[in-house]
């Protein structure tokens, strides 16, 4: 299976709502019983980004955007926007969902997101912070958690996704955007996920995402190759390397979704993935950008692909 799940040109899944047409950088877990998946979502000409979220009992369809329970056609907020004037004003940018344990062993689920205060650039500068579930709602932490502070960064963090594994918070980001347009990423961890953010290993350039997952016995690295001036060449799109320990070695990575392969609702691009297992099956679902009449702002979505035992 590789198919658009919500949005692009045809807003699949989401046409019938009143207050969102296009979503991007899913989150995919398994949660209460359920597939659950948070989105970064907006209406036109909104200025905030929001979050959402989707459930299926299938990995592979039947998603649906969770709505009011008084209203079908109104998409349900996981969250309050954040304070105007706040470090995070303009939302919730690239969600990424991750669960863990406190120091009593208690789970703890939160949502990581870049954000700024104000749309002075696409590109940042960003940081990263977070949203808690405390049982009944998703509770926003109030400062940021992790900031740029190495020279390489240059000056903007984002696109987070963060791994916990044996009692440590890893965090895989984009640095670099708001300054040329190079995207780097980096690898840090911290023992609570909130301070004391260690760097790990050197940069890779040349990578829009990283992200790392539990796979089986192992683990998978799945990287996207995107340009933000969007010519694209055989290279880009989505890559998957699988290795023994969140920190490598890596095993070659194989090319699994590529951004010109024909397909119309990812040919301006693919990025921000996730990843989970069902069973011998593993699932990557990703953001995608499709060609729209408008040439500055293609059509957002969320797209996904299944791969069986052979290809895992």
């Amino acid at each position: 299976m590789k198919n658009l799940v919500f949005g692009g040109a045809t807003g699949k899944g989401l046409a019938h709502l009143r207050n969102l047409d296009t979503v991007a950088d899913p989150g995919v877990t398994r949660r209460d019983g359920r597939w659950w998946m948070v989105l970064g979502g907006m209406q036109a000409e909104e200025r905030v980004i929001h979050l959402y979220a989707a459930q299926s009992s299938k990995l592979d369809a039947g998603w649906q955007i969770i709505t009011s329970p008084d209203d079908p056609r109104q998409a349900a907020r996981l969250a309050e926007p954040p304070p105007s004037g706040a470090w995070d004003a303009t939302g919730y940018h690239c969600p990424s969902y991750a669960r863990g344990r406190d120091a009593g062993g208690a789970v703890i689920e939160r949502i990581y997101y870049a954000s700024s205060a104000e749309w002075g650039s696409l590109y940042g500068p960003y940081q990263i912070g977070f949203l808690q579930w405390d049982g009944t709602r998703w509770v926003r932490h109030p400062e940021p958690v992790f900031t740029a502070s190495h020279p390489w960064e240059r000056g903007t963090v984002l696109e987070p996704n963060v791994l916990y594994d044996e009692g440590a918070w890893l965090l895989r980001y984009t640095a670099g955007l708001a300054v040329d347009g190079r995207p780097s990423t980096g690898s840090a961890e911290s023992g609570d996920g909130i301070s004391g953010w260690r760097r790990r290993g050197q940069p890779e350039s040349n990578r829009f995402d990283a992200l790392v997952a539990h796979d089986g016995d192992g683990f998978a690295l799945i990287t996207s190759r995107h340009p933000l001036d969007s010519v694209f060449t055989p290279e880009h799109g989505l890559w998957r390397a699988r290795g023994g320990s969140p920190h490598g070695s890596w095993k070659p990575a194989r090319h699994i979704v590529r951004t010109i392969d024909g397909t119309p609702w990812h040919d301006a691009g693919v990025w921000k993935p996730t990843a989970v297992a069902d069973g011998r099956r593993r699932a990557v679902f990703f953001t995608v950008a499709q060609r729209s009449d408008n040439p500055y702002a293609p059509a957002l979505g969320v797209g996904g692909i299944i791969l069986g035992e052979a290809q895992a």
